[in-house]
């Protein structure tokens, strides 16, 4: 008990001087808001100084170098205002000067600065889904009609990140990458035979997605919303196999063929390319953000290689073993991932170049 009533008082003792600390700095900064209200503009400087340099939390530093920047206007110091402001910013990267509660010169003096951050990068992990859409349907059955098929969902993981490039506080382009595990599963029912054929395949990927991104620039969350391209290298797939004969599909007498994962990545085309369109939220949290993102790809390429010729003497082994064989399909995926997002603010003047480019495409009122 007494070591706790020790480490209380320490705890007390050394907290002390931090709140006294920020309560004289609030002192300063009221007694600074009172000179100026008094028009006395010249020692608010000096009065502000030593908080500046070490006492201030960044809500006052806001403060502090918001009055400074109009402290400076007042005395006809634009280069003195501009500097007052650019630290306003790097204590604050997201603040707005709006017209309803700042001065309007100082409104006028914000539209020549931007904190938007040239690049932003994130990171993310999550579980996908997949689903075969089937361009040709291959069976070994000799009644195909007799054939019926069923897709099951598999779950998945992916893990990657990215770097988003802002053109305006709003739209960017992004660039990611990410490895991901995909999974699915058919079921092959040759009802004349009494056949069950159960196939699981998994996939290991590199996805590299290239995508226009939409986002809101305010507020405690933030939705956005992208669509794109990307290119998917199929690096890994095995498929695992389970052949179930029975004397009708009611019985209990059932046969059955298994054997180890094949490794079927010679039969999988390793290029392939896809649609991606998404969307989710950003929740800030201090400057950084938690991010949920939902991503639909939707496959462009056939995955299918045809190996297997009669023409070359070549001869698939599964064939025999199982009586699978592939369809040619294309994979689409689903996927949801949580991130974390920590944007490079960049605090600066913004070119003149920039300012033209923004004004005639009619994006100047996007940015800061």
């Amino acid at each position: 008990m007494s070591r706790l009533l020790l480490i209380l008082l320490l705890s007390v003792s050394l907290s002390a001087p931090i709140f006294s600390q920020n309560a004289d700095c609030e002192q300063t900064l009221n007694l600074a808001a009172a000179e100026f209200e008094a028009g006395r503009f010249y020692g608010l400087p000096s009065i502000l100084k030593s908080c500046l340099e070490k006492g201030f939390s960044q809500e006052q530093k806001v403060r502090a170098y918001l009055l400074l920047t109009q402290v400076y206007l007042i005395l006809d110091d634009p280069l003195a205002a501009e500097g007052s402001y650019l630290k306003l910013l790097q204590a604050d990267p997201e603040y707005v000067a709006n017209p309803a509660h700042d001065p309007i010169d100082v409104y006028y003096l914000s539209k020549k600065f931007t904190a938007t951050p040239i690049l932003t990068p994130h990171f993310q992990l999550g579980l996908n889904t997949s689903l075969q859409r089937v361009i040709y349907d291959n069976n070994t059955s000799s009644t195909p009609n007799q054939v019926a098929t069923s897709k099951i969902f598999k779950l998945g993981y992916q893990l990657g990140g990215g770097l988003d490039w802002n053109i305006t506080n709003r739209w960017s382009i992004g660039v990611g990458a990410a490895f991901s595990n995909k999974n699915f599963k058919t079921i092959v029912d040759d009802k004349n035979l009494y056949n069950r054929l159960t196939a699981v395949e998994k996939q290991s990927w590199f996805d590299f997605p290239v995508m226009l991104k939409y986002s809101a620039d305010s507020g405690k969350i933030r939705p956005f919303f992208y669509g794109g391209l990307a290119a998917n290298l199929l690096v890994g797939a095995k498929v695992t196999l389970d052949m179930n004969h029975q004397i009708d599909f009611s019985s209990t007498n059932v046969g059955v063929s298994q054997g180890p994962d094949a490794i079927i990545t010679n039969k999988r085309n390793f290029f392939n390319r896809s649609i991606v369109l998404g969307g989710g939220a950003k929740y800030k949290i201090g400057k950084n953000f938690l991010y949920v993102d939902v991503c639909y790809m939707a496959g462009l390429t056939n995955l299918t290689k045809n190996i297997y010729r009669a023409s070359d003497g070549k001869f698939d082994p599964l064939l025999a073993q199982y009586g699978y064989a592939s369809n040619s399909f294309r994979l689409d995926n689903v996927s949801i991932s949580f991130g974390y997002i920590k944007p490079l603010y960049d605090p600066r003047k913004k070119k003149r170049v920039v300012r033209s480019l923004l004004e005639k495409v009619g994006l100047k009122k996007v940015s800061k």
